[in-house]
């Protein structure tokens, strides 16, 4: 059944989480509507496996709810606000029920307060729910905002842990230029490729893109030119995704394969630590975006990640690619990545 949900996203970058957030939903429900974007908060209205699994498939999703009320930041017009007569056709009889709030940006409320007197009010207009703060049935969740409160039965929330023993330094194998998984799985969302489909990342390196992307229910393959990284990258697919290390010692620059991905999902190398072939990763980038047009399907695309100095637009451009997006994502002080969507 089609209902409306909020979803909090991640502080990590402005436009990046929501263009994800919309990429996992065009692929999960194409037929699903974005009723408004407020700052982290996003109201759409899908289906409810559908608000279930965006939160499990992206990396920058934070949590879905079912959406109940919106209020302004006032605590009373917030309490006002929740119809319990709604909450008794939603929460099963002799349930647990436990509120809990989020504050985002700067404190208008304090979330402590709100969390006692909305589960005051639930519980005096519905005596048979009982109170558990620690194994609930259901919550009740309010996220606060300057402008706006938002009220809602949670749905999924993302463990805290959820990358933790994937980041590159927990990897049985690591080079300083891993990728980490939260920006190598959001790269595979924004490819759009529909779920078991079949991707392709020639250069692979320590097979953090693999890694996510298997995990995701995509059939990956990976190019790697030299030998040590490649048998690294074996390593860690071993570790994480057994039986499905399908890693290859090879030149991207010269085509393997024919027509047989959807896309390609790739973090090309570069930096001082980089010995990249011909010592030009203009180059490189110009030779793999003549040739990749070899191993995608038509219609297929091209996720890429790239430093802010590297025009690889007219590069692509030059080959017949058009950028579709474009994002661009702090690393550290000195380092700013674009990241581009071209079909």
């Amino acid at each position: 059944m089609i209902k409306r949900f909020f979803f909090l996203l991640s502080g990590f970058n402005e436009e990046l989480p929501y263009a994800e957030l919309r990429a996992v939903l065009d692929v999960l429900d194409p037929s699903h509507k974005i009723i408004k974007r407020e700052g982290r908060i996003v109201v759409v209205e899908t289906l409810e496996d559908v608000a279930d699994q965006v939160v499990e498939r992206t990396a920058y999703t934070k949590l879905s709810a079912l959406l109940l009320a919106e209020t302004s930041p006032d605590e009373e017009d917030t309490i006002s606000s929740l119809d319990t007569s709604v909450l008794k056709k939603i929460i099963s009889s002799n349930s647990r029920i436990a509120v809990r709030g989020i504050s985002i940006g700067e404190k208008t409320i304090i979330i402590s307060d709100l969390e006692k007197k909305l589960g005051s009010k639930i519980v005096e207009d519905i005596p048979y729910l009982r109170v558990d703060l620690k194994t609930p049935d259901y919550i009740v969740l309010f996220v606060a905002s300057p402008e706006k409160n938002y009220l809602g039965i949670l749905r999924r929330a993302k463990h805290k842990r959820f990358f933790y023993y994937r980041k590159a330094g927990k990897r049985p194998f690591s080079i300083p230029s891993a990728m980490q998984p939260e920006l190598s799985r959001c790269l595979i969302n924004l490819s759009r490729t529909r779920i078991g489909g079949k991707i392709l990342d020639p250069f692979a390196g320590t097979g953090g893109i693999m890694i996510e992307g298997i995990l995701l229910g995509y059939d990956l393959y990976g190019v790697e030119l030299k030998r040590w990284i490649a048998l690294g990258a074996l390593k860690n697919l071993k570790y994480y995704t057994p039986s499905l290390e399908n890693i290859i010692v090879g030149d991207s620059r010269k085509p393997m394969f024919r027509r047989c991905f959807d896309s390609i999902v790739t973090d090309p190398p570069y930096g001082r630590s980089t010995t990249i072939p011909d010592k030009s990763l203009t180059n490189l980038l110009t030779s793999f975006f003549y040739n990749c047009g070899d191993h995608l399907k038509e219609g297929g695309s091209i996720t890429i990640v790239v430093p802010e100095n590297v025009y690889v637009e007219d590069i692509a451009s030059s080959t017949g690619y058009n950028l579709r997006e474009v994002y661009r994502v702090k690393i550290h002080r000195s380092l700013t990545r674009k990241v581009m969507v071209f079909r």
